[in-house]
């Protein structure tokens, strides 16, 4: 037997026992295991909704704000980091929750003073 024909002969052999863990002959074993899912957090630590298209990092860790509290941390995060440090030469505060919830709630009060001064998408 040439080692062509060996190496056949040994490719054949593996294909045979493992064939049954993959789900049948014919098909590829994956290289690539799945991964699972973390299953997600009841609710959002911040405005405290259950469904959201995406779970993001918040100040209480991975997975624990909905999508629009995370970008919202994501962004005060940036604010924060930017500013540097203060006049005095102290650190900024940290952001924690009740910070997130008062800036959203503000930010929330400034969309809606803002929409109705300019009458709104039907006002002539």
């Amino acid at each position: 037997q040439s080692t062509a024909e060996a190496d056949m002969a040994l490719i054949r052999t593996k294909r045979a026992t493992t064939s049954g863990q993959n789900g049948g002959p014919g098909q590829p074993k994956s290289k690539y295991r799945k991964r699972s899912r973390a299953t997600p957090p009841g609710k959002c630590h911040s405005c405290n909704i259950r469904e959201t298209p995406e779970w993001r990092r918040g100040p209480d860790g991975a997975r624990t704000l909905c999508n629009a509290c995370g970008l919202h941390y994501a962004k005060l995060m940036r604010k924060r980091d930017k500013a540097g440090n203060n006049a005095d030469g102290s650190k900024p505060p940290a952001i924690d929750l009740e910070m997130l919830r008062a800036s959203t709630r503000m930010q929330e009060a400034s969309n809606a003073s803002a929409s109705s001064l300019s009458g709104g998408p039907n006002d002539p």
